[in-house]
This record gives C-alpha cells, structure tokens and sequence, in this order.
C-alpha cells in the first residue's frame, strides 16, 4: 500500500511538474503575443503614415504641375506679345535683335521646364541631409524642413550607417 501511495506522490510530483511548465509557456505566449500585436499597431500605423504622406505628396505635386502651367503660359503669352509688337514695330535693322530675343525667350523657357522638374520633397531631403552631416539636432532638422521626427531619426541613422 505504501508503494502506491510513494507512485502516486511521485505520478502527482510529476504532474505539478508538468502543470508548472504548461503555466510557463502560456505565460510565455502571451507576452509574446502583445509584442506581436505592438509590432502589428506599429506596422499600421507606419502603413497609414505612409499613405498619408503620399496622398499629401500627390496633392502638391499636382498643385505645383498646375502653377507651373499657369506661369509657363502667361509668360509664353505675354514674350510672344512683346515679340509681336516688337516685329511690328520694328525695321529690317532690327530683326536680329528680334532673332536674339527669341534665343532668349527659348533659354528662359528650357530654365522655367528645369525649374518645374526639380522635385519640391527632393530638396527638403537634401537640406535635411546636410543638417545631419552638419551635426544638427533633431529638432533643428524637424523646424527646419518640416520633417515629422520619425524621419529625422531615419535620415540619422542612414549617415551614421554611411560613415561605418
């Protein structure tokens, strides 16, 4: 009788043992499972931050194709006035400086097309880079290209990465 009674202490013993580590790895799921279910948030929300940030992008991109438009007409429109009035006006002696203001005219619309490709968000980057490389702060980067914090701290990590 005492055998059985010692087999089922140590049948119980093991039994505890076992319920013991069952209450581990559950407890050990579950914290694994928040840091799954932050990683997840924070995915979202990076997701949702990047879309936001496209659409806003998209927006002023659209605006900025739109003035360009506009100025590279009213500008087309009012050279090719005074050209007008300037070959009505003017006398046979005049017509190579008519010629040079063409020449002219057409440098100044090849600079008003480069100026229009230059991409706004390109050159924010470019200034936030050279504050990096400058050793300016973070919040220094954040004023002075209104960049939200997350990327000032990529953009920092990328130069820390490139001087390795």
């Amino acid at each position: 009788m005492q055998e059985i009674s010692v087999i089922n202490m140590i049948l119980l013993s093991i039994s505890f043992l076992g319920l013991g580590i069952a209450i581990i790895a559950i407890q050990s799921n579950k914290k694994l499972s928040l840091r799954l279910n932050k990683a997840l948030d924070l995915i979202n929300s990076l997701h949702k931050f990047n879309e936001t940030h496209q659409t806003k992008f998209t927006a002023l991109e659209k605006n900025q194709e739109k003035r360009h438009e506009k100025n590279k007409q009213t500008l087309t429109s009012e050279l090719e006035d005074m050209l007008f009035t300037l070959k009505t006006s003017t006398s046979q002696a005049h017509a190579s400086d008519i010629e040079m203001i063409k020449i002219d005219v057409d440098k100044l619309m090849a600079q008003i097309d480069e100026l229009s490709q230059q991409d706004p968000a390109a050159k924010m980057y470019a200034r936030a880079h050279s504050l990096v490389e400058s050793g300016a702060t973070i919040s220094e980067i954040m004023d002075a290209c209104d960049l939200p914090q997350a990327e000032v701290e990529v953009l920092i990590g990328f130069q820390k990465k490139a001087r390795k």
